[in-house]
């Protein structure tokens, strides 16, 4: 509309707006961006459009650029190739986050992972094994979930938050203990948008730490466990983790693959 409208059709331009808080100049250049200078801006949306070349930005890169060429100059060096103009990245939008650090324990870490609607996969298998907690009768296996494998260009892999043989605690709020396999993976299918995992990383396995008084009582239990997680590695046979796959969110497949052992969502 502002194209048509000031007749921009034949050159670049650049659109930022005023946020009324604090007047800072910020860029829309993409629907999340433009959705939250809608939400801010109120009752009235400042908008300012400027050609390229004619923004801040680009007069200080330019006014830079100049003084090097002059000290060249004097120095008798000679002229550098021109580099090409780097523009603003247009889809430049969050994808991961460590969350809710003051609440969840040291040795735990929460993850969320967004997709933005995009088709990208989770990238990142599941499985079930076991875990050893200390209790107050001692010792104890229980039964656990755990990250199998990563997927080469992913976005967990991507990320860097998430590693092999990490248990997985909670699912966007929801405690994953007491629940299978199957029941896990709807879970994250069904929140994969915007998934929330709350895990104890592969490397504080046999961490003890002390408790502390949160609202999450739970993941406190956590903190105080010392994990020995059956990785792939271990000398049980492949073919007895049931692994479920969390790459590719086709229900068609899900079904066809349930015989097999090995869920592809």
């Amino acid at each position: 509309m502002l194209e048509q409208l000031h007749g921009l059709q034949s050159e670049p331009y650049y659109i930022s707006y005023t946020d009324p808080h604090d007047g800072d100049l910020l860029p829309i250049n993409n629907d999340d961006n433009f959705a939250r200078a809608l939400q801010t801006a109120r009752p009235i949306l400042r908008v300012h459009i400027q050609r390229r070349g004619e923004s801040q930005d680009d007069q200080l890169s330019s006014h830079f650029g100049s003084k090097k060429s002059y000290i060249s100059s004097i120095l008798g060096t000679p002229k550098t190739r021109q580099h090409p103009t780097i523009s603003y990245p247009k889809e430049f939008r969050q994808v991961s986050a460590i969350i809710d650090v003051d609440v969840v324990p040291d040795s735990c870490r929460r993850v969320r992972l967004l997709k933005h609607g995009s088709e990208r996969p989770l990238g990142f298998y599941i499985r079930d094994g076991t875990s050893v907690r200390v209790t107050p009768n001692g010792l104890e296996k229980v039964p656990g979930i755990f990250i199998s494998r990563l997927v080469p260009g992913g976005l967990a892999e991507s990320t860097g938050l998430l590693a092999v043989n990490d248990e997985v605690l909670e699912v966007n709020g929801i405690e994953v203990a007491g629940k299978s396999l199957d029941q896990v993976t709807d879970m994250m299918v069904a929140n994969s948008a915007n998934l929330i995992i709350t895990v104890k990383p592969a490397n504080q396995r046999g961490v003890l730490t002390l408790t502390r008084s949160t609202h999450n009582d739970t993941i406190n239990s956590y903190s105080t466990s010392a994990s020995m997680v059956h990785s792939d590695e271990d000398d049980e046979p492949d073919d007895l983790d049931e692994i479920k796959d969390l790459t590719i969110q086709t229900n068609a497949s899900a079904h066809s693959a349930k015989d097999d052992g090995i869920l592809h969502l």
